[in-house]
């Protein structure tokens, strides 16, 4: 891949690389073969960049460490990472032009990408036909089987069906379900489906929304009409939590679960309370998980990064990932793309990492981690209600995937899993 050709551009290319929080510009070097390229491409700006900047630390913060400790050792020679990140702007059209610089002119290793599903998916599959390791590194709806893509953070099986387990059993079976119409939050209503149909749940209500949404009204009428026991959110985007405070200044306060809602976007800080009150969230790590290691990660963020609002699950997803990727560098001994796959799927294993002991599954593609169950109070305190446990991510073995021996080269849903075919049909 590296040419001549392709070393004059990367001279002379302007790279957006992310300084304590800012957008900087600096010149590429033209040494860059010399470093192991880690691209980056968030949402520093839009829509999505409150949930999306607090990932940047994490690769920040990653790359010091590894940097700090003198590089990683590949053909022989200790290597530094060089990370490159863009401001993909909350624009889906943006991932597939910005993974293709990455790939094409900063000769990328390995690309982190995306916030939303649409955004994954632009950059995804830019960088898989480019044979490069694609990385997403915060929650996502899970079943995707692809040789070249990895996922470090938490799946549906690790939030959604733990956590609304309890719920059912604590708050009773009857749920709403309002999300953004996009492919994770439909996924998302389909994770829901299992969870009811496996514990005794029903869902009263199922509606999608475009993101531009803000204006709740009616929803809220429909909901109180209803009298659910709890509702279930997917809510994504700085428009559509708008749904909280009018819902409170409503009167609606049936608890509510989501799996996005304070994990990312830390509406608990930027609404006065008690807006978000009653909320119930299941985090694999956020600034509140208790534990030696969670505060120390958190300390660390904040020496970098002061200004940090809040230190949420991306910041510790994407700082897991780099660590993967080191390990995997180290242990392949060579940045070749199929051998640090194969040293990938031998399992890597992160035991300090910021929410508890994380290991990705060479089988899966996915880790397996700890997730915890928190209330959010009238004074938008978070409680933790109780710990989930570490769960594995088995789904894709459910349905006949072993990533080593095969990788389809598709996403599976829950509805592909055929023990779980009653819960799609209609009513």
């Amino acid at each position: 891949m590296k040419t001549v050709f392709t070393r004059i551009r990367n001279a002379l290319v302007l790279l957006a690389c992310v300084a304590g929080g800012q957008l900087a510009w600096s010149s590429t070097s033209a040494m860059a073969q010399d470093d192991i390229v880690l691209c980056t491409v968030d949402d520093l700006s839009g829509d999505f960049s409150i949930m999306s900047t607090p990932k940047t630390y994490g690769y920040r913060l990653a790359v010091k460490e590894i940097n700090d400790a003198g590089g990683i050792e590949v053909d022989g020679v200790k290597k530094k990472i060089k990370l490159v990140s863009y401001d993909g702007q909350s624009d889906v059209k943006r991932y597939q032009e910005l993974a293709q610089r990455c790939i094409f002119e900063d000769e990328a290793n390995v690309v982190m990408a995306g916030y939303t599903g649409a955004e994954r998916e632009a950059a995804r599959k830019e960088v898989v036909r480019n044979k490069v390791i694609y990385w997403h590194n915060n929650q996502g709806e899970g079943g995707i089987a692809d040789k070249y893509s990895f996922f470090s953070g938490p799946t549906p099986e690790q939030q959604v069906l733990p956590a609304l387990k309890y719920m059912i059993k604590e708050m009773g079976p009857r749920m709403t379900f309002i999300g953004a119409d996009y492919n994770f939050c439909r996924a998302i209503g389909q994770w829901v489906r299992v969870a009811a149909g496996l514990y005794g749940g029903k869902i009263e209500m199922e509606e999608y929304f475009p993101f531009g949404v803000s204006q709740w009204q009616s929803t809220i009428d429909k909901i109180k009409g209803i009298k659910p026991d709890f509702q279930v959110h997917c809510l994504v985007g700085a428009e559509q939590v708008q749904f909280y405070p009018q819902a409170r200044a409503a009167g609606l306060v049936t608890p509510m679960w989501s799996n996005v809602t304070i994990s990312d976007g830390y509406e608990h800080k930027r609404f006065a309370p008690p807006s978000l009150a009653n909320m119930y969230v299941p985090p694999a790590f956020i600034e509140d998980v208790p534990g030696d290691v969670s505060k120390a990660f958190t300390a660390k963020i904040r020496a970098m990064f002061p200004d940090a609002v809040y230190v949420n699950e991306h910041a510790a997803f994407g700082y897991v990932a780099v660590k993967a990727m080191a390990e995997a560098w180290k242990r392949a001994g060579t940045t070749d793309i199929d051998a640090v796959i194969k040293a990938l799927e031998d399992d890597v294993s992160i035991p300090d990492a910021p929410g508890g002991p994380w290991t990705l599954r060479g089988s899966q593609h996915h880790a397996a981690m700890p997730t915890y169950l928190f209330k959010v109070d009238d004074s938008h305190s978070l409680q933790l209600v109780t710990p989930l446990g570490v769960t594995e991510p088995t789904f894709l073995t459910e349905v006949g995937v072993d990533m080593r021996k095969h990788a389809p080269g598709r996403q599976f849903l829950p509805s592909d899993n055929p023990t779980w075919k009653a819960f799609f049909e209609k009513n």
